[in-house]
């Protein structure tokens, strides 16, 4: 017993540690092994279904044409049928290094439930044959050394490309046979079918490469006409694209040419004004599909993988706006500027003389092989421009409509006229000598805080100083319109509005204003042009301490949000500001002031961001000092050192005004302070030789630095 019980303690043991084997076997994850890999490659819209015989009906029979090949781990896949032309085909490829035992398979079908039917000929034209889109060097062969199999004794037809012909069966030259033909007088009964399966040697080139191939069965009817129900495939390998890879921070590139040929692509020149405006590769993937498999011509759907020799297909609408509101051609259209317009009609879905919707790219080494030169004759891939690196997909546009900021004197006669200094082009990209019947303007005045209204007359006054933006439209033809807004500045311009900062210590931006304030001789940042300095102290508008006063300036130090309201939810949200370097920080202007539900503070600010894509926006932002702190100096540094950080330097000027300049300061120039005095709500600092700087900590920072 007691040897039986042991047994017993023995058998369960075993049995226990296999099932903790079988257990953690089972636990651990299925790798997926180069053996695994498919066979054949359908596409992400296949044609795959048996029973769909809408496309493959000639003469009475159901036509299937198809290949099967083995993985390498012994499994069968099918490809795509072939289809009856004209018509769609879904193509296929064969996976470089994953496939064996080719075959190609012809089976007809007679889908009368009564009636017999009489082959007239059904001529199965091998790879070998070259017909349709295949290549020269494509050597797919007949891969045995004897005849097919007759099917229920079917009469068979050999073609061999050195002129043999006929149903003898000859002793050597098999890889020879172009076509395999299935005998008129063939009789398949009611419901029947004949089937031939026809095995297939791939036969690489020198370098390993297997060409594009076809194969097709001709249909013949009684008057000699066929129908050819066709497909094509090719051996391929998919390639792991840069702009894909993790990391990848490349921007589309913006070329133009008088080249408008897509079936020719030439050199393209880089297109400096309008880069700007493109966006980054992988914020647009959802843009970029692959044509591997036709599927692009015939309207199937783009895969979301790229085979070598595959096409590139970028649909042009859906390419996101670089400023992530709208899309790239809405950026493009408002700035005039427009896809390519093609010279001639094309394959791919070009139109001549109409903006393209898509960019078809044959792909070589990642990259589109119509290349984008910089001035010097560099390639723009790789390039940095702008602190933004050029990527590897090139897009080509054009100017259609050529108009810049300018400013004009103040004259008696007010006389202005509106299109001088803007250009119009022709969809040939020539230089129009006179304005297009399309052509139209429309003018708006701007105040002082960058609010616009109508201008009288819709006209530029030029008999006082004053600033207008002008909008100008093009409609280049029925479906295309471009625009170009631009400012006009009359003598100079408007007052600048008020800022402040003199509240404690912290750093805040400043509008472009002040730094024109302090590189050149014109005005100061209020507005107040009597030079009057004040040393009063923060005015009533205060609304506890620490808080900046209704028409101070601010900036931010961490990344905030702007919002519709106070309460800060996605929702509500209008603009992300990512924490900047200190010369770089966003920057706004107190409006007001409103407490949550919850008591607490927010700033009603408006952006004053010029030359950003959220300039003159208003809303709300946060109220802590952890967040956002005055722009300007509030006290004298201990050392009574400052220096110069603005890129530009600053200019150091006879009055606190700023007007009256007196000398100009490079960046990194350390200068000593006597003290600091006010100028309505911004500050100054009095140098030891008497002349005044800005006090702004955009421009400048305490100590020696």
């Amino acid at each position: 017993m007691k040897n039986l019980t042991k047994m017993r303690r023995l058998f369960f043991s075993v049995v226990l540690a296999v099932l903790s084997v079988l257990l953690l076997v089972n636990a651990l994850p299925n790798k997926v092994g180069a053996d695994d890999a498919s066979a054949i490659y359908n596409g992400t819209v296949t044609n795959l279904d048996p029973n769909d015989n809408s496309s493959r009906t000639a003469n009475g029979l159901i036509h299937k044409i198809w290949m099967t090949a083995k993985n390498n781990s012994g499994q069968t896949e099918s490809s795509n049928y072939g289809t009856a032309q004209p018509g769609v085909t879904h193509n296929f490829l064969l996976e470089k290094g994953n496939y064996q035992d080719l075959y190609l398979h012809l089976r007809l079908t007679n889908q009368s439930e009564n009636d017999p039917i009489t082959i007239h000929n059904e001529m199965l034209n091998l790879p070998i044959s070259h017909n349709f889109l295949g290549d020269a060097n494509s050597h797919i062969v007949y891969g045995d050394t004897k005849p097919v199999s007759n099917p229920d004794n079917a009469s068979i037809w050999y073609d061999f490309a050195d002129g043999r012909n006929g149903t003898d069966h000859p002793d050597s030259g098999w890889d020879q046979i172009f076509a395999i033909s299935i005998k008129a007088g063939n009789v398949i009964p009611a419901g029947g079918s004949i089937q031939i399966d026809v095995p297939l040697k791939v036969i690489p080139d020198a370098n390993g490469n297997v060409g594009k191939f076809t194969f097709a069965d001709y249909s013949y009817n009684a008057s000699a006409v066929y129908t050819s129900i066709q497909n094509w495939a090719r051996v391929a390998s998919p390639v792991e694209l840069n702009y894909r890879q993790p990391g990848y921070e490349g921007y589309f590139i913006a070329g133009t040419s008088s080249n408008r040929d897509p079936g020719h692509p030439s050199t393209l020149n880089f297109a400096n004004n309008a880069q700007k405006y493109f966006p980054q590769i992988t914020k647009s993937l959802n843009a970029i599909g692959y044509d591997n498999t036709n599927s692009f011509v015939d309207k199937a759907g783009l895969d979301n993988v790229f085979y070598t020799d595959g096409l590139q297909v970028v649909q042009l609408d859906a390419i996101p706006s670089a400023t992530g509101k709208g899309t790239l051609a809405d950026d493009l259209h408002n700035n005039g500027y427009s896809f390519l317009i093609p010279s001639v009609d094309y394959r791919w879905g070009f139109k001549a003389n109409q903006e393209a919707k898509d960019y078809v790219y044959s792909v070589a080494n990642s990259s589109p092989l119509a290349d984008v030169k910089m001035p010097d004759g560099s390639g723009a891939t790789g390039q940095m421009y702008d602190n933004k690196l050029l990527g590897s997909i090139t897009l080509q546009v054009q100017q259609l409509l050529d108009a810049s900021d300018r400013t004009i004197p103040v004259t008696k006669d007010g006389a202005w006229a509106p299109y001088d200094g803007v250009t119009f082009y022709g969809i040939d990209q020539s230089k129009l000598d006179k304005n297009p019947d399309g052509a139209s303007y429309v003018v708006k005045k701007v105040d002082s805080n960058n609010n616009e209204s109508a201008a009288p007359g819709n006209k530029v006054d030029t008999t006082k100083d004053g600033v207008y933006h002008v909008t100008y439209t093009y409609e280049v033809y029925d479906g295309l319109t471009v625009k170009k807004t631009i400012t006009i500045t009359v003598g100079k311009g408007n007052p600048t509005p008020p800022t402040t900062g003199t509240s404690n210590n912290g750093g805040t931006n400043t509008s472009n204003t002040n730094n024109n304030n302090n590189n050149s001789n014109n005005g100061n940042n209020s507005g107040n042009t009597n030079g009057s300095t004040t040393t009063t102290t923060k005015p009533s508008t205060s609304v506890g301490p620490n808080i900046a006063v209704k028409g101070e300036a601010v900036y931010a130090i961490k990344k905030i949000g702007l919002y519709r309201s106070t309460s800060f939810t996605k929702s509500k949200r209008i603009a992300w500001y990512p924490k900047q370097k200190r010369i770089n920080r966003p920057m706004f202007v107190v409006t007001g002031y409103k407490r949550t539900s919850n008591g607490t503070l927010r700033y009603k600010v408006r952006d004053v961001n010029h030359g950003r894509k959220t300039a003159g926006k208003k809303g709300y932002i946060t109220a802590s000092r952890k967040y956002v702190v005055p722009v300007y100096y509030a006290s004298v540094p201990k050392s009574k050192k400052i220096t110069v950080i603005a890129k530009k330097g600053v200019n150091a000027y006879k009055s606190a005004n700023l007007t009256g300049k007196a000398k100009h300061y490079k960046k990194g120039v350390r200068l000593t302070v006597k003290k600091l005095v006010k100028h309505n709500l911004t500050t100054r600092y009095q140098l030891s030789n008497g002349k005044y700087v800005t006090a702004n900590k955009k421009l400048i920072i305490a100590g020696n630095y």
